[in-house]
C-alpha cells in the first residue's frame, strides 16, 4: 500500500503515515521500542497506548517490514524435533547393532536428557509468553476504554494519558523482570 498526501509525502504503510503525526521525540521512543522488542503484541500495547488508531495487520505488516524478529519457538521447536529424530536415529543404530549397547545406552541417556530440557524449556517460554501476552491484552482493554469514556472531556484526558504512561511502564517493568 502507497499513500500519497495532500502535502505530497508518499508513505508506503500506515504505521508510517501515522508516525509522522506524532511529536518526533515519541515517534522515536516508538520505533526504539519495535526495534528491540520481540513481541508484536507488546508493540501493538505500546502503538495503542500512543493513539495508534489502525489495525493490528497494518501494524505487523509493518514490524515484519522495518525488523527481522526471530521467532524464538519456531526455533527451539526446530531443535526439539531434530534432537528427537537423533534419539530414533540412535535407538535404530543401537537396535541393528551399529553401536555397541554400552556406548549408546550412555549417549541415548545424555540425548534424552537434553530433550527433556528442550521441551521444559519450550513449555516456559510458552507461558510466559501467554502471560505477558494477557496482561498486555488486558492492560490495553483497560486504557482503550478509559479513553473512550473520557474522550469528550477535556478535563481529564490530560490526566489519563498521564496515568496510561504511568501504568504502561510499570507494567512493562514488572513483566520485563520476569
Amino acid at each position: 500500500m502507497t499513500t500519497k498526501t495532500t502535502t505530497g509525502r508518499v508513505y508506503t504503510t500506515y504505521v508510517d503515515q501515522w508516525l509522522d503525526t506524532l511529536p518526533a521525540a515519541e515517534s522515536e521512543e516508538f520505533t526504539e521500542f519495535a526495534e528491540v522488542t520481540p513481541s508484536v503484541i507488546e508493540i501493538w500495547v505500546y502503538a495503542g497506548i500512543i493513539g495508534y488508531p489502525g489495525t493490528f495487520n497494518d501494524l505487523v505488516r509493518w514490524v515484519k517490514m522495518k525488523y527481522k524478529k526471530l521467532n524464538r519457538r519456531e526455533i527451539l521447536n526446530s531443535e526439539t524435533a531434530a534432537l528427537h529424530s537423533d534419539i530414533q536415529e540412535l535407538r535404530m543404530a543401537i537396535t541393528t547393532g551399529e553401536i555397541k549397547g554400552s556406548d549408546g545406552a550412555a549417549r541415548l541417556a545424555s540425548l534424552e536428557k537434553e530433550l527433556r530440557s528442550y521441551i521444559e524449556t519450550s513449555d516456559r517460554l510458552n507461558r510466559s509468553t501467554d502471560k505477558r501476552g494477557l496482561i498486555l491484552a488486558g492492560a490495553d482493554r483497560v486504557m482503550r476504554e478509559l479513553t473512550a469514556i473520557f474522550k469528550d472531556d477535556p478535563q481529564f484526558s490530560e490526566a489519563i494519558d498521564n496515568a496510561m504512561n504511568a501504568v504502561w511502564a510499570k507494567l512493562y517493568s514488572e513483566l520485563s523482570a520476569s
